[in-house]
């Protein structure tokens, strides 16, 4: 009998080791072979207590972008264990398109590693991690460093992302809010808005990308952790866009020797400082930037607002006459938010947007 119970609890076990959360980013990169052909490479950042080669799956399907999904097995690499006990497991394979056009190929996994400061609930949710090429023009996609670090509290972590590009293309980089999948087998990319960069745990300092050196820079952590971030890496050939690459990774800030900094104020990831309205914000609290495509709007309209203090921010759709015709409020006390307002069944006129937090507001007028 106690052999039987034993072998019920191994395979107990196994099922929950096997199912355990473990990832901490990936990335996907295509190197060209010739005519419509790629190698498909798909990089995976695991947390090394889950993910040793024995519960690490040998192949994972990845959709391709035309409407097929493809299984590419697991690669030796002999990477070394990267800072933030990270391992990688690499996928590859080659793979050949019917014809030349722009692809997304994708892949996800709802095996996201927990205790993630900067991305509520963070366990068992999906990663989603894409590339996207134009195999109109014989291209490989930039390759970046490993995108795993670890940072000290209240020093400034800085880390050179410049890629290494096989052809003479220009690149861009920025920061990015993590993306997620829509329903599906080979789903569209979406924004996850529960995400928080990094700075905005301690609403302090600045996280972004030096676009003109190519770095991550972040003046400084003050909470011990894991963070997650994003970078898209976009490539450009005679102003023609020939590839987008989005790219997840890990920063794990702990206690370490080192010169420290006065933390500088709080700047916004996403928008580049503090935003600002027109007319000209006197709000010491609340500022909003509003993107309307196009101008005047003919069916939505997006709306980023943020708070200097973290708060619960409402924001609201109101008419000429005051009357409020949509409200939207943040379930969390927040430093940012975006929503989107639907005004294609209003009549066409001027419209009033309103973020307000506790203390303060600020409007914006748009043009339907």
């Amino acid at each position: 009998m106690k052999s039987v119970y034993s072998i019920l609890l191994l395979i107990l076990l196994s099922v929950t080791f096997a199912k355990a959360t473990h990832l901490k980013g990936g990335e996907i990169m295509a190197t060209y072979l010739s005519g419509q052909s790629y190698k498909i490479k798909v990089r995976l950042y695991i947390d090394q207590h889950f993910g040793g080669t024995g519960e690490t799956a040998n192949t994972i399907s990845v959709c391709m972008g035309d409407g097929n999904v493809v299984d590419l097995p697991r690669v030796v690499s002999g990477i070394e264990p990267l800072p933030g006990n990270v391992i990688v497991a690499e996928y590859e394979g080659s793979y050949t398109y019917g014809s030349s056009g722009i692809y997304q190929i994708s892949y996800a996994n709802d095996q996201r590693s927990a205790e993630i400061l900067n991305l509520p609930n963070s366990l068992g949710t999906s990663q989603f991690i894409w590339t996207v090429i134009n195999t109109q023009q014989p291209n490989s996609t930039p390759i970046l460093p490993y995108l795993s670090f670890e940072a000290g509290v209240r020093q400034v972590f800085s880390v050179d992302l410049k890629p290494t590009v096989a052809d003479n293309d220009s690149i861009t980089v920025r920061a990015v809010r993590l993306s997620k999948p829509s329903p599906g087998t080979c789903g569209v990319r979406m924004l996850d808005h529960s995400y928080l960069f990094p700075n905005e745990i301690s609403a302090t300092g600045t996280f972004k990308v030096d676009a003109a050196q190519k770095k991550l820079v972040w003046t400084a952590p003050e909470v011990v952790g894991n963070y997650l971030f994003a970078v898209v890496v976009t490539e450009w050939r005679d102003g023609v866009k020939i590839s987008e690459s989005y790219r997840e990774g890990m920063v794990t800030v702990i206690d370490k020797p080192g010169d420290t900094v006065e933390i500088p104020p709080y700047e916004s990831s996403e928008y580049g400082g503090v935003i600002t309205s027109t007319p000209a914000v006197s709000s010491s609290e609340v500022s909003m930037a509003i993107q309307a495509y196009p101008v005047p709007t003919e069916n939505f309209v997006t709306v980023k607002a943020y708070s200097k203090q973290r708060a619960i921010i409402r924001l609201q759709l109101i008419d000429m006459n005051g009357r409020i015709l949509t409200e939207i409020a943040s379930k969390t006390p927040e430093i940012s938010v975006q929503e989107v307002f639907d005004m294609r069944n209003l009549t066409r006129g001027m419209y009033l947007i309103r973020a307000s937090n506790a203390k303060d507001s600020v409007t914006q007028k748009v043009l339907r």
